[in-house]
């Protein structure tokens, strides 16, 4: 096995979930089962590469400079990606160039404007329930909206369908079958992206305190949430996934908000459909809908709001 070889394989143990885009020269390489899947979904050829005596490798790239375009195309289709840099100099460097992941990229983490429909938000949402109850936070990073929210468990699939997340997280019930957990089984739909984390990411203290310092604060009690476990867990849990996905990158959001879904209509999905709220027509044609019709704002700032004031008329 090659030095280079083992470096990935290293890196890779790391991101077991996500598709390693490993930079050699002016290419972003993948390898193994994700260079299979990159060949699938992005149309490109599958190659092979010698690492090593007698070991060839399945293999499929991408150009450097070209590497926004294919990433939108895989984070579209539901993809975790994780960016894989050179971090020293190859001209200067003695032997194997240091290399390791500078971020992971997720359909609910996505940056890029390039990658992004500025009109509507692209929101990460985590989700934690327990017993008769739920808690529910969500966050555009590219805007820094930041809320949540706890509630009946019952209500938790009309809220997700309100937000439509690009990505959900929750700590996986492993212990219990999926049969157990209907009716409220949002998770078996398959209507979101999912991505499943540890446990400790929605443990109430390390919540508390990644949110306190995050805010750079000594008490919650300002945030209006302090008295709703499941809503600090939630919350908390955005900023440790947050954390791991961007490696140390710091990530300006508006302090959380919390709300209440009793001073809100609540429109489920038929109901929003059957309005043509923000969308109309045989074929879903988002020109034909209220929110086209109406939204002669300015801005992406001022589509965005009027789009959420649609979603959840004020009571």
């Amino acid at each position: 096995m090659t030095p280079v070889r083992r470096q990935y394989l290293n890196i890779k143990h790391s991101y077991k979930d996500a598709i390693v885009l490993f930079r050699l020269g002016d290419f972003y390489e993948a390898f193994d089962n994700d260079a299979e899947t990159i060949s699938k979904e992005l149309e490109i050829v599958l190659t092979a590469r010698s690492m090593g005596k007698s070991l060839k490798i399945p293999m499929a790239g991408v150009p450097a400079h070209a590497l926004e375009s294919y990433l939108a195309r895989l984070i579209k289709k539901g993809h975790k990606v994780a960016i894989c840099e050179q971090l020293s100099d190859p001209a200067k460097s003695k032997g194997l160039v240091e290399r390791d992941v500078v971020r992971v990229v997720t359909p609910g983490t996505v940056l890029e404007s390039t990658l992004l429909n500025n009109s509507a938000n692209n929101y990460l949402a985590a989700v934690v329930e327990e017993g008769g109850l739920a808690g529910l936070a969500y966050v555009d990073i590219s805007t820094g909206e930041f809320a949540t929210t706890q509630i009946l468990r019952s209500q938790l699939p009309m809220e997700l369908s309100r937000i439509a997340p690009a990505e959900v997280i929750m700590a996986w019930l492993n212990d219990q079958p999926m049969t157990e957990l209907e009716p409220f089984a949002w998770h078996s739909r398959g209507e979101f992206p999912i991505t499943e984390v540890d446990r400790d990411y929605f443990d109430i203290s390390r919540c508390t305190e990644s949110l306190l310092s995050q805010y750079k604060i000594l008490s919650l009690e300002s945030f209006g949430f302090s008295n709703l476990p499941l809503s600090i867990r939630s919350a908390g849990a955005i900023i440790e996934y947050l954390a791991s996905t961007t490696k140390g990158q710091r990530i300006q959001l508006s302090p959380p908000r919390a709300y209440s879904t009793g001073s809100y209509m609540a429109l489920d999905s038929q109901t929003r459909r059957n309005l043509e709220l923000f969308q109309a027509g045989r074929s879903d044609s988002y020109q034909l809908s209220l929110l086209a019709t109406m939204d002669l704002t300015r801005t992406p700032m001022g589509s965005r709001l009027l789009r959420r004031w649609l979603g959840q008329p004020s009571l």
